[in-house]
């Protein structure tokens, strides 16, 4: 990878974790601050070149977004040292940021696709983030897609079809199971949003679909945003214009690995997540959705990129079109009111969580996918 590794890249983190049959080894270029997850085996580029290479190195990524030839070689020696016998790369990006690495190693190679490095990257500057992808197509010898829509983004890319696999990583649903959860009726349901505090979230459409309701019903709800970023002030904004000063709690980033995270699934009554599609950028399967999923929450959704392909309308959750308020408005409103509705869907989600989006299992079939390259 370019980076280890970013507060919200927990999904690659608890990938290199639960291998069992396979030693992981991480080789990353350098080292994102501040840092959530421990290196374990592995070796950070830029840390292991000494004085004026490793200035050179870091200078050459600032300016120019660039890995110079001593940062793959270095790399390179300690995989060979390391004894690897594949390359998995995590994002198509990183995938040709390092290809100088696989090229010296000449290894079976395979490339996770996780999200923008899909959809928005090969956008920038009229295309030419799609040709500076391009030879990884034919260097590497599988693509994993997070799902059936964005293996079509990859092929639509130039990768040939049948580099590419549908597979989803899994999540660690068994963490935030909550059998005791009730579904019995509140005063005021408890609606809770997780996710990186920016646009393409949505967090701010649910602010003013729940404004809406309130608006035109006496229904009393919460809300709780786990979570930090760039759009947290104007939510906060958003939040005190309606004088919810009592009603929204921020509370900022929560560790992924943190007791506080769990408890906010177990406190919450429902979930939304109303993912949109800015700018190209496109997400995978939010993790978050699955988490909730697994705690027994009934999920608010958009049909966007690979949701739809863990929440059924009306089966685990509800989806509603992307920007459209008024449909947020109206199917958070049926979850207020409507506790048996909470239940059924809450309880199938759990149960859809459990049997086919969970870790354990996804990570024994990454292992079967290993197994076909080694």
């Amino acid at each position: 990878m370019r980076a280890h590794l970013a507060r919200t890249e927990t999904f690659v983190h608890n990938q290199i974790m639960r291998l069992r049959r396979y030693r992981p080894v991480v080789a990353a270029h350098h080292r994102r601050q501040p840092v959530d997850f421990p290196l374990g085996d592995g070796l950070i580029a830029v840390e292991a070149l000494r004085g004026p290479l490793a200035a050179t190195e870091r200078a050459a990524y600032r300016g120019a977004r660039v890995a110079l030839p001593p940062a793959n070689s270095v790399l390179a020696r300690y995989l060979e040292a390391e004894q690897a016998r594949l390359l998995h790369f995590h994002y198509l990006t990183d995938a040709r940021f390092l290809l100088g690495v696989q090229r010296r190693l000449r290894l079976p190679a395979l490339v996770s696709g996780y999200g923008y490095d899909v959809s928005s990257f090969p956008r920038k500057l009229h295309g030419l983030g799609t040709r500076y992808l391009r030879p990884i197509f034919s260097a590497m010898d599988l693509f994993l897609a997070m799902s059936a829509d964005m293996a079509d983004d990859i092929a639509a890319l130039g990768c040939p079809p049948e580099k590419i696999r549908v597979h989803y990583y899994g999540s660690d649903t068994a963490r935030f199971r909550h059998p005791e959860r009730s579904y019995e009726p509140v005063e005021a349901p408890n609606v809770l949003c997780c996710a990186r505090l920016h646009p393409a979230k949505g967090v701010h459409l649910v602010l003013e679909a729940l404004r809406e309701v309130e608006r035109r019903s006496a229904l009393g709800f919460r809300l709780t945003i786990v979570g930090e970023g760039p759009a947290r002030g104007e939510l906060e904004r958003l939040a005190a214009g309606y004088g919810w000063a009592d009603r929204v709690t921020f509370t900022g980033h929560l560790p992924h690995g943190a007791e506080q995270l769990v408890e906010q699934f177990r406190r919450a009554d429902l979930f939304a997540h109303p993912s949109l599609t800015l700018n190209g950028l496109k997400e995978g399967i939010p993790g978050t959705i699955v988490e909730a999923m697994a705690a027994g929450l009934p999920v608010v959704a958009t049909r966007h990129a690979g949701i739809p392909a863990v929440i059924e309308d009306e089966r685990q959750g509800l989806l509603v079109p992307e920007h459209d308020r008024e449909a947020l408005a109206a199917a958070l409103e049926r979850l207020l009111s409507d506790h048996a509705r909470r239940r059924r869907l809450g309880e199938a989600a759990a149960d859809r969580a459990r049997s086919e989006l969970d870790l354990e299992p996804r990570t024994r079939e990454l292992e079967r996918i290993y197994d076909g390259l080694t």
